[in-house]
């Protein structure tokens, strides 16, 4: 039975061709992507900053906030496998403007909502639009620059980067948070009316049962060692860059300047995950992603043993590095898989958000028991370099 391969662009029919041969049609559809991607990026965090001026308003509690950031992890976790597993029969492009439609909708009840009960099927709806399009976008990016994808996604995941930042400014909104949503929802709504065409996997081949297929996956090496690295990502953003406010805080070092440091670092990913591509690209995806953590390795310690005066100002490179493993992880997952690769991208995905969930709650049930930060941070900067290690004795 065939499930394609690895090595072939699976060429669409009719339009997606032509979209293929066309540079101008290949940027709108590399930029309607990057658009979408930077407005889910930037709404899937929003919450957080717009807490406090809608809090007031709505009566909303600590308890309400963390349920309506469960929810969107929730929606965006098993929207990845079902959106995944609905590319069997509908097309990225159908999946793509289902996706626009969840935002717009989710925009608008986040938007109106009177109580906290709308606003959280609101964000969930948001939760169910980022698990739509993530599978879909990221095989299409792939696809639209063939035997440059690792360029092509470092410069697709500078989408989500920029939609953080973004994220981090409507606090100053103040009273006018609603049209924060608002205006997030005018472009989906316009994603909804036009998705230009790009070229797509041909959806005629034979495929495998889903769950033979996740089994025919976890049997490669490429879609294995694409997990390492993911997870070394994963132990990097949410546990080191996650608690690094609380760990410098509590040591006399100003909360302010640790955000300026974060963002900074941030603005650093750009250019990383440029450099990060162009390496993927040109030595591979192990060799690239163990350069990477061992890198975030090399600048993490310092950062945590120096003084908290002095180790604070490494944040900077730390999450420049940190944030770009990413990207790597990703081109490696697409090019372990054949070019009808929703379902697999989906279930990778919804395990990764998985993983995150379980470490964020492991470290939060230690600091409970009285375990030191810095012991939990520096075991989680441990983590990429045995990732690193573990690929490298599996590639040699």
């Amino acid at each position: 039975m065939n499930t394609g391969n690895n090595n072939s662009g699976g060429s669409g029919s009719g339009g997606n061709n032509a979209g293929d041969s066309s540079s101008g049609a290949r940027w709108a559809a590399f930029g309607y992507l990057f658009t979408l991607y930077f407005i889910l990026g930037g709404t899937e965090t929003l919450m957080s900053p717009l807490f406090p001026l809608a809090q007031p308003d709505l009566e909303l509690t600590e308890s309400n906030l963390a349920a309506i950031l469960a929810s969107v992890s929730a929606g965006t976790a098993a929207f990845n496998i079902l959106g995944g597993i609905s590319s069997r029969r509908l097309s990225e492009r159908a999946l793509v403007r289902a996706s626009a439609m969840a935002l717009a909708a989710a925009m608008l009840l986040s938007a109106t909502a009177q109580t906290f009960w709308v606003l959280l099927v609101g964000q969930t709806l948001l939760g169910v639009a980022f698990g739509i399009f993530f599978p879909p976008a990221l095989a299409g990016v792939a696809r639209l620059y063939k035997g440059l994808e690792g360029k092509a996604i470092a410069a697709w995941g500078q989408a989500y980067s920029f939609g953080l930042t973004a994220a981090a400014l409507s606090v100053f909104a103040g009273g006018r948070w609603r049209w924060v949503f608002v205006g997030c929802a005018m472009p989906a709504l316009l994603a909804v009316a036009y998705v230009p065409r790009w070229p797509e996997a041909d959806r005629a081949v034979t495929q495998l049962p889903w769950l033979a297929q996740l089994v025919e996956y976890t049997r490669k090496q490429t879609y294995r060692l694409a997990g390492y690295a993911s997870f070394g990502g994963v132990s990097l953003h949410f546990v080191v860059i996650g608690f690094s406010p609380v760990f410098f805080e509590g040591r006399g070092v100003d909360l302010r300047l640790v955000g300026v440091l974060l963002a900074a670092g941030r603005f650093l990913s750009a250019p990383v995950k440029l450099l990060g591509g162009v390496a993927y690209d040109r030595k591979g995806g192990p060799w690239t992603a163990r350069l990477m953590m061992a890198c975030a390795t090399a600048v993490g310690l310092p950062m945590l043993l120096a003084p908290a005066d002095v180790g604070v100002w490494l944040l900077v490179p730390f999450v420049g590095v940190a944030v770009s493993v990413m990207p790597v992880a990703n081109a490696m997952l697409v090019a372990a898989l054949p070019p009808q690769s929703g379902f697999g991208i989906g279930t990778f995905r919804a395990a990764l958000l998985g993983t995150a969930a379980l470490l964020s709650a492991l470290v939060s049930g230690l600091l409970s028991l009285g375990v030191p930060l810095s012991a939990l941070m520096l075991t989680a900067l441990g983590s990429p370099a045995l990732v690193a290690g573990t690929m490298h004795r599996a590639t040699t």
